[in-house]
Order: C-alpha cells, then sequence, then structure tokens
C-alpha cells in the first residue's frame, strides 16, 4: 500500500475519532521515547529474526482491534 492510501486511511480514522490518538499525542511530548520506540522498531526490522507470517498476523489483528478497514 503507498504512502498516500495510508496517509488517506488515517485520516478517515482520525475523523471518526475526533479526537487525537494517545500513542502519538504522548510520543510527541516525549522525544526521547519516540527515538526509543523508533531504535526498537528498525532494529526488529532490520534483524529479520519476526518470521513474514507472524508480521502479517500482526497487521491484520491490530487492524481489527482498531476498526481499520486494511
Amino acid at each position: 500500500m503507498g504512502f498516500l492510501a495510508r496517509w488517506m486511511a488515517f485520516l478517515r480514522v482520525m475523523r471518526r475519532k475526533k479526537r487525537p490518538m494517545e500513542e502519538l499525542a504522548l510520543l510527541r511530548r516525549r522525544p526521547a521515547l519516540l527515538l526509543g520506540v523508533n531504535l526498537f522498531e528498525t532494529a526488529l526490522m532490520a534483524s529479520g529474526r519476526v518470521p513474514g507470517g507472524l508480521k502479517a498476523l500482526v497487521r491484520v489483528k491490530t487492524s481489527a482491534l482498531i476498526g481499520c478497514p486494511f
């Protein structure tokens, strides 16, 4: 999925919620936490230790939990 499609889906979710996401607000206020989360995610993606099937399952479960059709 392209960047524009993800951005449009994000905007649709934000319009429905009428409030910013708590995680984004927290990360915006705590730059050190944002850096730590980014480093962890980058290291996890680069390590190759998480199988692709598990990553796909996590994406599906996360989208189901937040109500995203993707």
